[in-house]
This record gives structure tokens, C-alpha cells and sequence, in this order.
């Protein structure tokens, strides 16, 4: 019993806590934020869920439209649509978070 109320003590603390992490290029356009939540299924038992926000650019309006058009047009840009995220290595206690809180079971 015991083992079952820390693990729900966990999914309180852990719930809506979020953790942002910049990219080690330090952009301000580089940055991811983990929300942590959980979810219930059909049975009532819930399980942790995690939530990535990640920063998009902001375009001018007919730029995106014209990237619309591209896209559905089926033409990619010559570097794709992709970017990346540099993880810094103390970010590595936020990420053992996660995996840890993802691993929880039976909440």
C-alpha cells in the first residue's frame, strides 16, 4: 500500500510541472518545454503522460501560405522540413525525469 500512495504522491507532484529546456546553441528559437500530466483509460486507471512543446518560427502571413502551396504541391525547401535541438549535458537530470515519471505504472 505504501508503494502505491508514493506513486500517486509522485503523479500529484508531477502534475502540470514543467521543465524547458534550451538549446545548446542558446537560440531563443531553440527551446523545448515538458509538461507533465497524466491520462486515464477506459478502465479508470491512470497513467503518466508527457506533453513536448516545442517553439515553432513565426512567418509572415503570405510566407506561410506560399510554403502551404510548396507543401501541398508536393516541393520541399532545399534543407527540409526539420530542425534540431542541441540537448546540453545539465539537461540530463530533466530528462532522467521524464524517463523515470514515464515509467511509472499501475498509478
Amino acid at each position: 500500500m505504501m508503494k502505491m500512495v508514493g506513486k500517486q504522491n509522485k503523479l500529484k507532484y508531477m502534475k502540470n510541472k514543467k521543465d524547458i529546456l534550451i538549446c545548446d546553441c542558446h537560440s531563443p528559437e531553440h527551446q523545448l518545454i515538458i509538461q507533465y500530466d497524466s491520462d486515464e483509460d477506459s478502465n479508470g486507471v491512470k497513467h503518466p503522460m508527457c506533453y513536448f512543446h516545442i517553439h515553432l518560427n513565426k512567418r509572415p502571413f503570405w510566407e506561410r501560405v506560399k510554403c502551404g502551396i510548396k507543401y501541398i504541391l508536393g516541393r520541399q525547401c532545399n534543407y527540409g522540413a526539420f530542425d534540431e535541438f542541441i540537448f546540453n549535458p545539465e539537461d540530463a537530470d530533466k530528462l532522467q525525469n521524464l524517463v523515470n515519471y514515464l515509467r511509472i505504472k499501475d498509478i
